[in-house]
């Protein structure tokens, strides 16, 4: 097994390589993110949340694995209740990491995560060119166990697990990494997760990382744009975005109807928590909160008349429409909101009961 069985790591190892990825992600500002070996899609389900990515991509040679797994990229209902600024498309690819194939190229960010030492003599040799030659991200990460770590663990067979088909010592890695830096032009940072007990230091950590940054770019982005392409697309999905300007008017509508409702409580329920409410919301400073707001609003015919330049106050609606005018051609255009004949005030129920929800 992959895990010791009695050093115990908190929090667990594989959590630890991946939140160390997650971190280098987000500092790298990474937009198109490739995870090679990908199987259950773990780390991958972890990275759909980062902001900053915009192609999103999982390789793997086991397709039943891949289907298997697939449904935990699936954007979840949060998602659609407040969408990313910025598009998101997420695709797995069953295919071998010793083939090269164009829709790798381009990478900012590739991840290895306790892949090499299950690669036979054959692919392993095969690797380096693929991934540094060919695909050039400007930063790898690769993560392998540490054999020099493997006799605190009781119980060690040949090696931590039945698929491995080798485990290298921190010399044997620090040699191969080298050598890969060397010939492809890239710096080589090493470091680890997961201590040992007290006076195992110098055994160094339970698993060993190495951080490759590309020093020269090899090859332009539009060389092999006609390469064939062997890997077989197993799962493709985009996520909603603001880009998409129904998904943008959408959630204007939902701030909209959100923040009329903060105000129907604010002048009808004295028992609501209406500030918590609205910051929740995005309105996170004093002056978006709807004191004055309350102040500017009539109750006529069981309807509140709520200002339109009143719900511009709230930066989220704000930074969503971009200005009264849009907001104002937005809340038009759609029949969940209900504006005066003027056009200048949302016409929202009094009543606790609302037909726009």
């Amino acid at each position: 097994m992959e895990e010791v069985k009695v050093l115990t790591f908190s929090p667990p190892l594989y959590k630890q390589r991946y939140q160390m990825i997650v971190e280098l992600v987000e500092k790298c500002k990474a937009q198109k993110v490739a995870d090679l070996g990908c199987a259950q899609c773990t780390l991958l389900s972890r990275l759909k949340f980062c902001s900053c990515i915009e192609d999103l991509i999982g390789v793997d040679i086991d397709l039943e694995l891949l289907k298997e797994n697939m449904y935990r990229l699936s954007p979840l209902p949060y998602a659609y209740l407040h969408p990313q600024p910025a598009p998101l498309t997420v695709r797995l690819y069953q295919g071998s990491i010793a083939v090269k194939d164009p829709r790798m190229l381009d990478c900012d960010f590739v991840s290895c995560i306790e892949l090499i030492e299950h690669l036979d003599t054959a692919d392993l040799a095969k690797l380096p060119e693929v991934l540094f030659g060919y695909m050039n991200p400007a930063v790898v990460v690769v993560t392998t166990p540490n054999a020099d770590f493997n006799p605190l663990i009781p119980g060690m067979g040949q090696f931590r697990h039945h698929d491995h088909k080798f485990e290298w010592s921190r010399s044997e890695f620090q040699a191969w990494c080298l050598n890969i830096g060397h010939k492809y032009d890239y710096s080589v940072e090493f470091t680890g997760v997961g201590k040992g007990p007290e006076g195992s230091e110098s055994l160094g950590f339970c698993t060993q990382i190495a951080i490759f940054r590309r020093v020269h770019l090899r090859r332009t982005k539009t060389e092999m744009k006609d390469s064939k392409s062997p890997y077989n697309l197993v799962y493709e999905v985009v996520y909603p975005s603001l880009n998409d300007r129904k998904i943008l008017h959408n959630a204007v509508l939902n701030e909209v109807i959100f923040a009329a409702e903060c105000v129907r409580r604010r002048l009808t329920d004295s028992e609501t928590d209406w500030q918590t409410e609205w910051r929740m919301w995005g309105a996170d400073s004093g002056e978006c909160a709807p004191d004055g707001f309350g102040q500017e609003v009539s109750i006529i015919g069981g309807q509140l008349h709520i200002p339109l330049h009143a719900f511009f106050t709230n930066p989220r609606i704000r930074q969503l429409s971009g200005s009264l005018q849009q907001l104002q051609r937005i809340l038009q255009a759609s029949d969940r909101v209900k504006l005066s004949h003027t056009g200048t005030s949302v016409l929202y129920p009094a009543g606790a009961e609302n037909s726009n929800n």
